[in-house]
C-alpha cells in the first residue's frame, strides 16, 4: 500500500475542527436526526483470485502520472462565487471540490466529484488519499466533506466517513483528515466525495455569518477494487498447428474475445502442459501492461477503464521441431485483465519433423513411351545440386547445359523446363522454360523465390512429378529484414521496417523486435504482423526510467516453411 504524502495544511485554512467516522450531527438538507457510525473497510482477500482488477486514478503506486478516467464532477445547489471543482490531476497536484464562502452558501449547497466504473465491472472497496477540510461552525451551520458509496445520500447506507464541527476525532488525531480511507467493500454503485454545507435549512456557511464556515476536498490518488466475471472466449481456429504432422514453425490463429470484460490480457499456449508461448497479443498502446499489483488481492492494477482489447486477432507461432513426433496435447488459455481464464483450445494435435525430404516428396513417375533424355550440366549448376542457400535479393539462379538422347547424340529444339514446389510441400509450378539450340545446349533463368525444390525437366509436355529426366536444385531462402529506430520523445520508441520476400504466404508474417539485455536478447513488447507491402510499424511506450539510455534493437522474423529464420541489423537509438 502507497503511504499517504505528508502534506502541508493550505493558507486558506485557518483553524482545523474535527472530522470522523459518522455521527449523530443533523446536517438539514441531507437528512434530519442522527445517523449511526458506519466502520470503513476494503475487501480483503489473502491471494489474487479470477474476477477482481483495480483501477488506478491520479498517480500510480510509482508515483509516476495516471489519468483520471471515470471521475465527473458536479454541483449541488448555488454554490456561488469561487466555488468551484475540477477532476484533473497529477502525482503533485490533486483534484479538488472547493465550497468557498466567498458568496453565500446555503445549508445543502455541495461541490462534489463522483467516480463511475466501467460498464461491466462492479466497485468491490479500494483505498483513496485525500485531504479533507469541513471549517466554520455558525449556531445552525457548518462546512461537511462527506464520502459516500454506492448512492449520493446522507444515510446509514451510504455514508462511509465525514468531517464536520462536533464530529470525533479522526485516527490522526488531528480536527481535519489527512490520509488514505478504505473504502467499504461490496457496496457496488458509484463513489462519491462532496464539500458542502450542512445544517438547518434557511441557513448559511458565509463569510461574515456562521463564523465563515467552509470545506474543501483534495483526492491526491485513488485505487478502485472492481469485480467482472466476464469470461473470455475465441472462435475462428485456423492454422498450421491444427493441421495433421506440423513440422517446423506452425502457428495457431483465432479470433478471442472478452465481451464486458477488461479486455484480453494474455494468451498462453501449452504443449503436453509446458507454455511455449505466453504473452499479452496486444499492449493496446501500453493501456494494457499493468502499473502494479495491489498487495492485498494480488489483483492486476490499470490506469484506464478499458485497459486491454475486448476483440483481438492473434496469430502464434509455435516451433514444433524440439517436440517428437506424433501426437501431442495442446490447450490454449485466454486470460482477461481481471484474471477470469477460459481454456479455449483442448485438443489432440499430431508433428512430423524427422521424415526425410525425399520421402514427403512425390515419386516422378515413369512414361515408357516418353523419350530419355540426359541432362548434362554445365560445372556452376552441377555444384548447386548440392543445396543452396542465399538472401531473398540474391536467390535468382542461372541454369545451363546440354541436353543428349540415350544414344548419345544432342537433342535439337527439345524443351527444357524449370518447375518448383514451396519447401513446405504442395503441387509443382512451371517458372521458366526454353528450348535446346543445334548443339543441344539450354540456359534457364529461374526467378527470385523463397525456399523452394527446384527440378529441371526435359520433353515435349514434361511435368515435374512424371518426367523421365529431370534433376533437382533445393534452395534455401532467407528474407532481407530491414529495421529503423526513431525516439520522438516521450518515452515513444518508434519502430519501422520491411520484410523482403515473395511470396509471404498466409497469414502474414510476424516480427519480433529485440533489445540487448543483461541475459541476451530479448523480445520488446509484442509481435507485429507485416502489411500486405512486407512493412511494419511498432509503437512501443518505454518506462520513464529508461528515458536518456542508449539501447541496441534488432528486429527477428521467425523461420517458416517458405524461408529460414531472418535478423536486421542491428540498431541503436537513445530514448527520450
Amino acid at each position: 500500500m502507497r503511504n499517504p504524502i505528508n502534506r502541508p495544511t493550505p493558507a486558506t485554512v485557518v483553524a482545523r475542527r474535527r472530522c470522523g467516522r459518522l455521527v449523530g450531527l443533523a446536517l438539514g438538507v441531507f437528512a434530519a436526526g442522527a445517523v449511526g457510525a458506519l466502520p470503513g473497510g476494503a475487501l480483503a482477500a489473502s491471494a489474487a483470485y479470477a474476477g477482481q482488477w483495480m483501477q488506478v486514478s491520479c498517480a500510480n503506486p510509482d508515483e509516476s502520472p495516471a489519468p483520471s478516467q471515470g471521475w465527473t464532477s458536479f454541483t449541488t445547489g448555488s454554490t456561488g462565487y469561487a466555488s468551484n471543482n475540477g477532476t484533473s490531476c497529477t502525482p503533485t497536484s490533486p483534484m479538488y471540490a472547493l465550497l468557498s464562502t466567498d458568496a453565500d452558501a446555503a445549508v445543502g449547497t455541495s461541490e462534489d466529484l463522483q467516480y463511475t466504473p466501467p460498464s461491466g465491472s462492479t466497485l468491490a472497496g479500494g483505498n483513496v488519499d485525500v485531504n479533507l477540510y469541513a471549517d466554520g461552525y455558525g449556531q445552525d451551520a457548518s462546512g461537511t466533506a462527506v464520502l459516500y458509496t454506492p448512492a449520493y445520500a446522507y444515510d446509514g447506507s451510504d455514508v462511509f466517513f465525514q468531517c464536520a464541527w462536533g464530529l470525533n476525532p479522526c485516527e490522526n488525531g488531528t480536527n481535519d483528515f489527512s490520509g488514505v480511507i478504505a473504502l467499504p467493500g461490496g457496496r457496488g454503485g458509484n463513489f462519491y466525495i462532496g464539500a458542502g454545507c450542512g445544517g438547518l435549512a434557511g441557513q448559511y456557511c458565509a463569510e461574515g455569518g456562521s463564523q465563515g464556515a467552509w470545506a474543501l476536498i483534495q483526492v491526491h490518488w485513488a485505487d478502485f477494487l472492481l469485480t467482472n466475471t466476464s469470461s473470455p472466449a475465441a472462435s475462428g481456429f485456423s492454422g498450421s498447428l491444427l493441421q495433421p504432422n506440423a513440422h517446423g514453425t506452425a502457428d495457431i490463429a483465432f479470433t478471442t474475445t472478452d465481451p464486458n470484460g477488461p479486455g484480453v490480457y494474455s494468451v498462453t499456449v501449452q504443449i503436453d502442459g509446458n507454455a511455449v508461448y505466453s504473452s499479452t497479443p496486444n499492449t493496446n498502446q501500453g493501456e494494457c501492461a499493468p502499473v502494479g499489483t495491489d498487495p492485498t488481492t494480488g489483483a492486476l492494477m490499470f490506469d484506464w477503464q478499458q485497459p486491454c482489447l475486448q476483440t483481438e486477432t492473434v496469430d502464434i507461432p509455435v516451433d514444433t521441431t524440439a517436440l517428437t513426433d506424433g501426437q501431442h496435447e495442446l490447450k490454449v488459455i485466454v486470460t482477461d485483465a481481471a484474471l477470469n481464464s477460459s481454456t479455449v483450445v483442448d485438443q489432440t494435435i499430431t508433428t512430423l519433423n524427422r521424415t526425410t525430404v525425399s520421402a514427403l516428396l512425390p515419386s516422378p513417375a515413369t512414361t515408357i513411351a516418353a523419350p530419355v533424355y540426359s541432362l548434362s550440366l554445365d560445372a556452376a549448376t552441377k555444384r548447386l545440386t548440392d543445396g543452396v542457400r542465399r538472401l531473398y535479393t540474391h536467390s535468382s539462379l542461372k541454369l545451363s547445359g546440354m541436353l543428349k538422347r540415350a544414344s548419345g547424340v544432342a537433342a535439337l529444339d527439345v524443351p527444357v523446363a524449370v518447375w518448383q514446389q514451396p519447401a513446405s510441400g504442395g503441387a509443382f509450378s512451371e517458372v521458366a522454360h526454353t528450348t535446346t539450340n543445334g548443339a543441344g545446349a539450354w540456359v534457364l533463368a529461374v526467378p527470385r523465390g523463397s525456399s523452394r525444390l527446384l527440378r529441371l525437366v526435359a520433353g515435349a509436355k514434361a511435368k515435374a512429378a512424371s518426367a523421365a529426366s529431370s534433376v533437382s536444385v533445393r534452395e534455401t531462402v532467407t528474407p532481407v529484414l530491414s529495421l529503423h529506430v526513431a525516439t520522438p520523445g516521450g518515452g515513444r520508441i518508434v519502430f519501422t521496417g520491411k520484410l523482403a520476400i515473395a511470396p509471404l504466404g498466409q497469414p502474414r508474417p510476424l516480427v519480433f523486435i529485440q533489445t540487448r539485455g543483461p541475459g541476451g536478447w530479448e523480445v520488446v513488447g509484442s509481435p507485429v504482423r507485416i502489411n500486405a507491402d512486407g512493412a511494419f510499424t511498432y509503437v512501443y511506450p518505454s518506462a520513464p526510467v529508461t528515458q536518456g539510455r542508449r539501447f541496441a534493437f534488432r528486429a527477428e522474423t521467425p523461420a517458416t516453411g517458405l524461408w529460414d529464420a531472418a535478423l536486421s541489423p542491428t540498431r541503436e537509438a537513445v530514448v527520450r
